[in-house]
C-alpha cells in the first residue's frame, strides 16, 4: 500500500477514492486560516461518508474529467453546529482535490448529465 494514502472509499458508481496525506496536510489544512483547517479536519468523517453515499456527483464544469460530489452535513461552530453544503472535490484519477463547506448551493448542472442522484437510485432499487 501507498504511504502517502491516507485512506480510501467506495462511491456509489464504483470508483475507489482516495486521499493522500500529503493533499490533506499541505492543500486541505494548511493552505487556510487556522479556524477554516480546523473545521475541515473535523468533518473529514463526514466528507468519506458524502464521497460513499452522496445526494448528488455531478461533473464539474471548470476542469474536464472533475467530479463533484454533494451533500448537506452538520459543521462544528464553537457552541453550536450548522448545516452546510459539502461540495468535495474529485480528479480524473480518483484523488480528492479538496473539500469546501459551504452556506448556500450554488452547483449547476445539465439535467440528464448529472452523473449520480441518490433519489433516482432509490426509486430505481439501486
Amino acid at each position: 500500500m501507498d504511504d502517502n494514502i491516507r485512506w480510501t472509499v467506495t462511491d456509489p458508481i464504483g470508483k475507489t477514492i482516495v486521499l493522500k496525506k500529503n493533499t490533506f496536510n499541505e492543500h486541505i489544512r494548511d493552505d487556510h486560516a487556522m479556524k477554516d483547517a480546523a473545521n475541515r479536519a473535523a468533518i473529514e468523517e463526514q466528507v468519506k461518508f458524502t464521497l460513499h453515499s452522496p445526494r448528488f456527483v455531478v461533473k464539474d464544469r471548470k476542469y474536464a474529467g472533475n467530479r463533484k460530489y454533494l451533500d448537506l452535513v452538520d459543521v462544528p461552530e464553537e457552541a453550536e453546529s450548522r448545516v452546510r453544503t459539502l461540495t468535495v472535490i474529485v480528479d480524473e484519477n480518483d484523488e480528492v482535490i479538496t473539500w469546501i463547506p459551504k452556506r448556500s448551493i450554488n452547483e449547476g448542472f445539465t439535467k440528464g448529465e448529472e452523473i449520480y442522484d441518490a433519489r433516482v437510485a432509490a426509486e430505481a432499487g439501486l
